[in-house]
């Protein structure tokens, strides 16, 4: 055959060969997009029951008189990082175990001193999770809190002052999940992206603010003990973070 011939019958091969290219190509996508077939969860799978972890913001509004030396806003910003556990399902519900950890800081000017305020928070809670679509669901979670606080007092006037305290508390939020990116196919093990948002209420147990010098041997000293009141973090809060979930 001549090398005319070659090109007509090679063009020819490839050009029947093309369709079916492109559809096992096709047809390889789809078959991580597309359902893998009836799921016993509902066919939720691991859109629902997952491992996720999030960072984000919770900004917490505190309106109580022991804040005020330490904030001029009464706003409260703080990192957020959180990590839950989806562990069991039924239809479109499900229960998640989450732990969370905020830190925060806030300062303000206390006549001729500095105020600052230290926050870390622990808390845990069972958050319960209604799916009304595939990549949304509604979030319920109400849970204990062990916060660390640190208020610092500094200035001119002596050395610094400082009073810590490990308090109690709860946080009890309402919110929804929104599945931003990841496969349709409930058994896909790839990592799905989350946003979350929250909003509701923080409580935590009053720490007393009576302040005496850190280095009770320095001077010169104050002629009188510094008593701020009665400080506790507490007040309405919304939190926004992203997630990854895992399977």
């Amino acid at each position: 055959m001549t090398r005319k011939h070659w090109s007509r019958l090679l063009g020819g091969v490839a050009c029947a060969l093309a369709p079916l290219l492109v559809a096992g190509h096709a047809t390889a996508a789809e078959a991580d997009v597309a359902p893998a077939g009836p799921s016993t969860e509902g066919g939720l799978g691991n859109h629902q029951r997952n491992v996720r972890v999030e960072i984000g913001a919770r900004t917490q509004f505190i309106k109580g008189s022991g804040f005020d030396p330490f904030s001029t806003d009464d706003v409260l910003p703080q990192l957020s990082l959180g990590a839950s556990f989806a562990f069991w399902s039924q239809n479109e519900l499900s229960l998640a175990a989450v732990a969370g950890f905020d830190y925060g800081t806030s300062s303000a000017s206390l006549r001729s001193d500095k105020a600052s305020l230290d926050v870390r928070r622990f808390s845990l809670a069972p958050e319960a999770r209604y799916h009304v679509l595939r990549i949304l669901a509604l979030t319920a979670k109400v849970g204990p809190t062990l916060t660390r606080e640190a208020a610092d007092v500094s200035g001119p006037l002596g050395s610094p002052m400082l009073k810590t305290g490990w308090k109690f508390g709860f946080d009890a939020t309402v919110g929804a999940a929104l599945e931003l990116w990841g496969y349709a196919n409930s058994n896909s093990h790839k990592p799905r992206l989350w946003l979350m948002g929250e909003g509701g209420y923080g409580w935590t147990s009053a720490m007393k603010l009576a302040f005496k010098p850190e280095d009770a041997g320095s001077v010169p000293q104050r002629l009188s003990p510094l008593d701020l009141g009665d400080l506790s973090v507490s007040g309405p809060l919304f939190r926004v973070t992203a997630g990854l979930s895992f399977w």
